[in-house]
């Protein structure tokens, strides 16, 4: 998980939230990240993740929107 995450993740009580993390990337997808960051904000609910490579692709408006309702986040 990138240190500046980590520097706000120590800085703010995020108890009872709910963090919906996603993670462009040029091959490396989420790694461990998503580990790591359930172990910091174990007080918080950490929903589905959503990774993309830096060109994005075609079907990412779908993607991004199907990823959203996965999470229960309706879209405007």
């Amino acid at each position: 998980m990138p240190m500046p995450v980590v520097s706000f993740l120590e800085g703010y009580d995020l108890s009872g939230k709910t963090i919906i993390n996603f993670s462009s990337h040029g091959s490396g997808r989420f790694g461990e990240s998503i580990s790591d960051l359930s172990k910091q904000v174990q007080s918080s609910y950490v929903g589905f993740g959503f990774e993309f490579e830096y060109s994005g692709g075609r079907g990412m408006e779908d993607e991004i929107s199907q990823w959203l309702a996965l999470n229960g986040i309706r879209e405007r």
